[in-house]
C-alpha cells in the first residue's frame, strides 16, 4: 500500500497576523515537512511577522496557525543583542540555550572565547549554531527552523561556516528563511517563495 502523505509541518489558513490590531493577511499557506523554503519580498511585506507568530511573539488575529503535532519550533531574530550583564563565554551560551556544540571547526574554535569578545560575525555565527542545534535531544520532536535575515552581519571569515552549517541540518528539518541576500540564497540552494504569493490565497 502507499504511504500516506505527511502532514505538513506548518499550516496557514487565511490567518490574520500582528500584534495589537492585524497588519498582515489574510494568509494561507503549507510548508510541506523537511521542505527548504526562503521566504522573499520587500522590507515590510510581513516576513519576520510571520515567523513571530508561529513561535507565538505575536498575535494571530483571524483564520488558522497550526504546527504539525511534537513540532519544536526555533527562531534566529533579527536582534543582534549580546546577554548583559555578566561575560559568557560561547560554551556559556550554548548551554543557557539549551542547545548542543556542534563539532564544525569553526563554532568549536570560539566556545571558549567570551561573548562580549568576538567580532559581530562571530557571534551571529554562534547565534545561528544554537538555534540550528537546539532541540535535538528530543529524537520525537519534528523540528521547525525560523532563521530570519541569518546573513545579517556576517562577514567574509565566517559566511561559508553559516552557509556549512545550515546545510548541515537534517534531511527531515524543516527550514524557513527570510533574507535579502540572494547570494546567500543561492549558496543554500532554497526554494524561492514570496511572501505575497500567498497573500488572499485562501
Amino acid at each position: 500500500m502507499p504511504s500516506e502523505p505527511s502532514q505538513p509541518a506548518l499550516h496557514a489558513r487565511s490567518v490574520y497576523l500582528g500584534f495589537d490590531r492585524p497588519v498582515l493577511g489574510p494568509l494561507s499557506l503549507e510548508i510541506p515537512a523537511g521542505a527548504r523554503w526562503a521566504l522573499t519580498g520587500p522590507n515590510g511585506v510581513g516576513k519576520s511577522l510571520l515567523l513571530k507568530a508561529i513561535t507565538g511573539q505575536a498575535r494571530v488575529h483571524g483564520g488558522r496557525l497550526e504546527l504539525a503535532p511534537a513540532t519544536r519550533a526555533s527562531l534566529l531574530a533579527q536582534d543582534h543583542a549580546r546577554p548583559q550583564p555578566w561575560p559568557l563565554s560561547g560554551r556559556d551560551w550554548f548551554r543557557a540555550m539549551g542547545a548542543m556544540a556542534p563539532g564544525h571547526a569553526g563554532v568549536r574554535t570560539l566556545l571558549d572565547h567570551r561573548l562580549d569578545r568576538l567580532s559581530g560575525g562571530q557571534w551571529q555565527l554562534l547565534r545561528l549554531a544554537a538555534v540550528l542545534n537546539s532541540h535535538i535531544e528530543d529524537p520525537s520532536a519534528q523540528r521547525l527552523i525560523l532563521l530570519d535575515e541569518p546573513a545579517n552581519h556576517l562577514d567574509a571569515e565566517v559566511r561559508t561556516d553559516a552557509v556549512e552549517l545550515i546545510q548541515a541540518i537534517p534531511a527531515e528539518t524543516t527550514l524557513l528563511i527570510t533574507s535579502h541576500d540572494d547570494d546567500f540564497l543561492q549558496a543554500l540552494g532554497l526554494e524561492n517563495h514570496p511572501l505575497v504569493e500567498y497573500l488572499d490565497a485562501g
